[in-house]
């Protein structure tokens, strides 16, 4: 049984990072992106402060632009909610077709969500991730 139960788990373990990179990734930070902060991933930040962000593509893109949406999750909705705060779309340099840096600034506090899509499938997110502004 215990047999059993170790192949259940190494086969579980075995099958997450296939899944992990289907997906793009999403870091905040609230300095510039650099190389020697880009893994120091931050959620939280104050009103009014620069939030910096890297997209790092799941594989090569190859439109050449990419749509980025920023809604903040409401709680007053009787079953929850959002509301769209920031849409902009961005072309791809031909150096940038893997990754796309930027920043933006928000002065409301709440829980927002950031979702990256391709301009051919603007229904299918390639990365999410959420932050908080206090």
């Amino acid at each position: 049984m215990k047999r059993l139960l170790v192949v259940i788990i190494s086969l579980f373990i075995l099958s997450l990072p296939a899944n992990a990179y289907k997906k793009g990734i999403l870091l905040f930070n609230s300095q510039p992106i650099t190389k020697e902060n880009a893994l120091s991933d931050n959620m939280v930040f104050s009103a009014g402060q620069k939030v910096y962000y890297l997209f790092i593509a799941p594989k090569r893109m190859k439109n050449k632009f990419i749509r980025v949406q920023i809604f903040k999750m409401i709680e007053s909705a009787p079953w929850g909610g959002n509301e769209i705060v920031r849409t902009k779309d961005f072309r791809l340099m031909k150096d940038e077709k893997y990754y796309h840096t930027d920043y933006f600034t928000l002065y409301e506090s709440g829980r927002y969500v950031m979702q990256v899509f391709s301009i051919d499938d603007l229904q299918h997110p390639l990365a999410v991730d959420f932050f908080y502004i206090k």
